[in-house]
Formats: structure tokens, C-alpha cells, sequence
């Protein structure tokens, strides 16, 4: 049996995953574990940014480093997968431990959207207007301000132009267009 050990272990140590360990250099290690750190951080920072940037590069200048002091296609080959396997397990744990933590109760993770949440003048339903009267507060050409029921609103003149202060009528709404014509 020992002699079967001796045999694995002597063609372990001579293959390129063994040597790629054994024989790297202390920069290259280096490089490559500090660029893994650095992607670990930039999961915690919204965006792709600069930990993001340089650990990528720092990882890709480690494989790139022991390529050139020695390297073969195997170890590169090696070298990719475990750094795609350590960013794909760094990614699940910390999803893991930012679901299922405290750590997702915390203000990093708790973000308010930027867009309003009630009705805006984007959606605003204007058909209430049809029918009602009101005066042009600007020219309209045929686009312009009237005020109608109190309110200011975009208006379009159907026939092409209205002059300002003239009395007004909301003939149709298509949307948020409300189209108007002089009384």
C-alpha cells in the first residue's frame, strides 16, 4: 500500500497543478490572493468600482506573472478556474450573508428608489377636462399654458393658434396631450 501512496504522491508532485503551488512566487501569490480580497470588498460597494477594477486586474496580473516565471497552458487553465471558483463561491456566500443576516438589515442594503412612488404629471389622467372652459395663459402656436378649473396645463390648440388671454375649451384628451379650441 505505501508503495501505491508513493507512487500517487511522486506523480502528484509532478504535475502542473502540484508546481503551480510549490513553485509559484511570493509576488504572484500575492497579487493574485490581494485581487480576490479586493472583489471580495467590492461586493459590499454598489457598483463596479475601483476595488472592483483592481482586484480584477491584481487576479488576472497574478495568472498573467506565473504564466511568465514558469507557467504552462495547465496552469493557466487551473489558475482560471480557481479564481472563477472562488468568485462564484465569495458571490453565493455573501448573498447568503446578506439575506439571511443582520447584515441585510442595515442602511447599505436598504435603498429608497429615486422615482416617485404617487401619481405623477406623467400619469395623471387629464379626461376629467374635456368639456371645460378656461383662458390661454400663453400663445399657444399651437402649444402653449391655459388655465383651466384653477389648474395650469399643457394644452394644444387643434386649429394651430390661439392668441393669449383668449377664452378656451378642452375639445379632446389623447393621453397626456389635452387639445383645446377657441370659444
Amino acid at each position: 500500500m505505501t508503495v501505491l501512496t508513493d507512487l500517487l504522491l511522486e506523480g502528484f508532485a509532478d504535475s502542473s497543478f502540484a508546481r503551480l503551488f510549490t513553485e509559484m512566487n511570493g509576488w504572484t501569490a500575492a497579487l493574485f490572493v490581494l485581487g480576490l480580497i479586493l472583489c471580495a470588498i467590492e461586493m459590499f460597494i454598489p457598483g463596479f468600482g475601483g476595488c472592483g477594477i483592481s482586484g480584477t486586474l491584481l487576479v488576472v496580473a497574478g495568472i498573467v506573472l506565473r504564466m511568465v516565471f514558469g507557467g504552462d497552458l495547465l496552469m493557466l487553465l487551473y489558475m482560471v478556474l480557481i479564481a472563477l471558483v472562488l468568485f462564484i463561491l465569495m458571490f453565493w456566500v455573501f448573498s447568503k450573508l446578506i439575506t439571511k443576516s443582520r447584515l441585510s438589515k442595515t442602511p447599505l442594503f436598504h435603498t429608497d428608489s429615486a422615482l416617485p412612488t404617487g401619481a405623477t404629471e406623467g400619469t395623471r389622467d387629464f379626461s376629467a377636462f374635456v368639456g371645460c372652459e378656461g383662458r390661454a395663459e400663453t400663445i399657444l402656436h399651437p402649444v402653449g399654458r391655459a388655465e383651466i378649473n384653477g389648474e395650469t396645463l399643457d394644452v394644444v390648440a387643434r386649429d394651430g393658434y390661439i392668441n393669449q388671454g383668449a377664452e378656451i375649451m378642452v375639445v379632446k384628451v389623447e393621453g397626456q396631450r389635452v387639445v383645446v379650441i377657441e370659444k
